[in-house]
């Protein structure tokens, strides 16, 4: 059944919305609304929100051109993604299936910033976007001492150029006075171009001093932006203390600046419970720090990151076997084998487990990181790749939100509904409201707001569970973006691009 209808305007008071919304459920956290309300757009803004049966509504609801019946279906926030590479066509068309309106790569970034937007916006994207300054993109211009036509004919999405360099070992090493100092200009000048903080890949290049930490964490600090970090170790390199975690802590107090700590339940995994306990005391202390993680028991990173050495794999006790090489689906039965992969193949994507099957159930370790109190979902979706079995991604590429909203609530039901809208909608949007004036229009439905709204059968929600073939979430009946529906009754709309670039002031 086709829930659209078209408004005759002879029959009907004058047109006052391009587009309205009725008899849905409105989650709104940020305004504070939970029940039946119709929605209205105009000019891709909230037009109008209003109860169902407001009895100061004349002659029904307003006027509409096109009418959306959503009864029985749940009306949201357009979700925010601050951590996605899949910055490309396909990967936001994925993620729309997902209820994401904007989708930010932010933890690894890009430098140089303006030829990437450039050609995102020429190209056009269905999804709002935008970048931090990478520095590791900045670290290794520098420390491979890169002209400006190796710049130039870098990938052009952020992650394949991070792809790229896994070859090369300079950038890996510590920086000296002169390098950082050039780094930092680097960073400066995509700043002054309206990057979105900076994003910090500390984790795979874990030799890097305090000095340079400091340098870097100074100059966001004089933007007024967040630095978004990958942690420098994990709980295994650790030995299950969240000492990376509590490094970055350190950083903000001594720095003054904003620190959004990415992916905590899979750089922590062993660590929950003291990661737990040293992020309540940062936000006793009011210390500006976030945090984020996706409902998955593993991840997926390149398999030349520092931190799968097999050498610090075995001093771990993490089996060889406990990661996958996405292009065949080999799972190395040894620590040689391993190393073998990642000498021939070092940008070459993995899946690698963070938590035992032991530590998945309800009660387990993995729901407890996922539930901390004021974290935020966050994807960290990896661009599609292709191997012997079709094209591959992990699942959390294409349904983050989904499983959070079907797993994490309607299965588990270990948090609210409101609440995992809440830290898909307002709370990331919380994050950058400070540096990035575009996200007060963005996390929640008030009259004024960008249109960017997702409407979804909470029933009918249905995640990827399979890396390959890779796969879309179901369940998404409506995503809007600046008012353009991008999800039709289910289906990718691809006549269609709404997306902009969201840069910083």
């Amino acid at each position: 059944m086709d829930h659209t209808q078209q408004t005759s305007t002879a029959s009907r008071r004058p047109m006052h919305h391009d587009i309205l919304i009725t008899g849905g459920t409105l989650i709104d956290p940020q305004n504070g609304l939970h029940g039946a309300y119709d929605v209205g757009i105009r000019d891709g803004k909230i037009s109008y929100v209003g109860a169902a049966s407001a009895g100061d509504i004349p002659a029904g609801p307003p006027a509409a051109a096109r009418t959306i019946d959503a009864t029985g279906l749940i009306v949201t926030p357009g979700f925010i993604d601050l951590h996605s590479h899949a910055q490309n066509i396909e990967g936001h068309r994925l993620q729309a299936q997902d209820g994401v309106t904007t989708t930010l790569e932010l933890e690894c970034g890009v430098t140089p910033l303006p030829p990437t937007v450039e050609a995102a916006e020429a190209q056009g994207r269905p999804l709002n976007f935008g970048y931090s300054a990478g520095w590791l993109h900045a670290r290794a211009i520098v420390m491979e001492d890169m002209d400006a036509e190796q710049v130039a004919a870098l990938p052009q999405l952020p992650l394949d150029a991070f792809a790229a360099v896994q070859s090369l070992e300079n950038w890996k090493q510590p920086a000296d006075a002169a390098q950082i100092d050039r780094i930092v200009e680097l960073l400066d000048a995509q700043l002054a171009a309206g990057a979105i903080g900076i994003g910090l890949l500390l984790g795979y290049a874990p030799l890097t001093g305090a000095d340079e930490l400091t340098a870097v964490a100074r100059l966001a600090k004089s933007y007024g932006r967040p630095l978004i970090v990958h942690v420098r170790w994990g709980s295994g390199a650790s030995h299950g203390t969240p000492a990376g975690v509590q490094e970055l802590i350190d950083l903000s107090r001594s720095a003054g600046v904003a620190v959004h700590i990415c992916h905590i339940s899979s750089s922590n995994s062993s660590a929950v419970p003291g990661v737990a306990q040293v992020l309540a005391d940062a936000h006793a202390e009011g210390l500006p720090v976030t945090f984020e993680s996706y409902p998955f028991a593993y991840s997926s990173t390149v398999i030349g990151a520092d931190f799968l050495d097999p050498q610090k794999m075995s001093a771990q006790g993490t089996p060889a076997d406990s990661v996958t090489y996405l292009r065949t689906g080999e799972r190395p039965a040894t620590y040689q084998r391993l190393a073998e992969l990642r000498a021939q193949d070092p940008g070459g994507l993995c899946l690698a487990d963070s938590y035992p099957d032991s530590e998945q159930g309800p009660d387990g370790l993995l729901v407890r990181a996922l539930t901390l109190p004021h974290s935020v979902f966050a994807s960290d979706a990896m661009p599609t790749k292709p191997t012997s079995e079709g094209p591959a991604a992990h699942p959390r590429s294409t349904s983050t939100f989904v499983r959070a909203l079907a797993w994490l609530h309607r299965d588990l039901g270990v948090l609210p509904l409101a609440e995992v809208v809440a830290r898909s909608t307002t709370q990331p949007a919380q994050v950058l409201r400070g540096c990035a004036p575009a996200f007060a229009a963005k996390g929640h439905l008030g009259v004024g707001a960008d249109a960017d709204i997702a409407v979804f059968a909470l029933a009918e929600l249905e995640p990827a569970a399979r890396a390959v073939p890779v796969q879309a979430a179901r369940g998404m009946r409506y995503v809007f973006v600046a008012g353009e529906p991008i999800v039709a009754e289910g289906r990718t709309v691809e006549s269609v691009q709404p997306g902009r670039a969201l840069l910083a002031e």
